[in-house]
């Protein structure tokens, strides 16, 4: 599943966070040479890391991370806008009817591990739904310049903003991804899929830490019960939490 990580649910995912900001460093710091900044703990974060954003996580079965992104709206603050604004020249992003930013996509290797095999296809397909869903209807991104050709393929409708051009020590260039329902259909043709797997994990107050790999398998357990048996666990569950209150 791809777990979708907002403000409010952020507190559970507090693991998962430091590793997705410490790969983005060691990818876009560290390889790239992006004009980024660390932070205090050494990973890469920047002014878009707020209650605003919405990350996509893609953990593995041992709960380390597979692949991430980030989407913020443009209004107040992006990197298009900002430090990458070369990228997009003449490209509105401020204002009410600013566009929503796609960036730091970070896609791993496909692992054995990884819990129900979750494809860069699917995240992109993801990325869509969740866009359409929101009522996004502009999305624009950045990406590194060798990713060019990749996403091009990729099934994504995308028209480049401007040229590929050096940022910090590498080359990346801007794009906007068609959010329409007939892109998403597209791609769902495209993939094989009537959907995304997506999660959003419900903002709990418990005791202890919620480890959303084990939440996530715990729900892939579920998904393959027959509905009587299903029925059956959801009732001892029930009843589990009336003894426990």
């Amino acid at each position: 599943m791809i777990h979708v990580v907002t403000a409010d649910n952020r507190r559970l995912y507090r693991r998962e966070l430091a590793l997705m900001h410490a790969q983005r460093a060691a990818m876009f710091i560290d390889r790239l040479g992006w004009p980024l900044q660390r932070d205090a703990d050494g990973g890469e974060s920047d002014p878009g890391d707020d209650d605003q954003a919405i990350y996509f996580l893609v953990l593995e079965a041992g709960g380390e991370l597979a692949s991430s992104c980030r989407i913020r709206p443009t209004a107040d603050w992006s990197l298009l806008g900002g430090p990458a604004a070369h990228l997009a020249p003449g490209t509105r992003l401020t204002g009410p009817e600013g566009a929503w930013e796609l960036s730091r996509l970070l896609l791993g290797p496909p692992s054995l591990s990884q819990l129900g095999r979750i494809t860069p296809g699917e995240l992109r397909l993801a990325l869509l739904e969740e866009a359409c869903e929101r009522g996004i209807s502009r999305l624009v991104g950045l990406a590194e310049g060798l990713a060019e050709t990749i996403l091009l393929r990729s099934g994504l409708v995308i028209d480049k903003l401007g040229q590929t051009l050096p940022f910090g020590a590498s080359l990346a260039f801007a794009f906007e991804v068609d959010t329409s329902l007939r892109a998403i259909e597209s791609l769902r043709e495209k993939l094989g899929m009537e959907g995304a797997r997506r999660l959003r994990l419900p903002a709990v107050e418990v005791e202890g830490d919620v480890l959303p790999q084990e939440v996530e398998a715990f729900l892939a357990a579920a998904a393959r019960l027959e509905p009587r048996d299903l029925q059956a666990l959801m009732a001892a569950l029930r009843r589990a939490v009336a003894e426990e209150n």
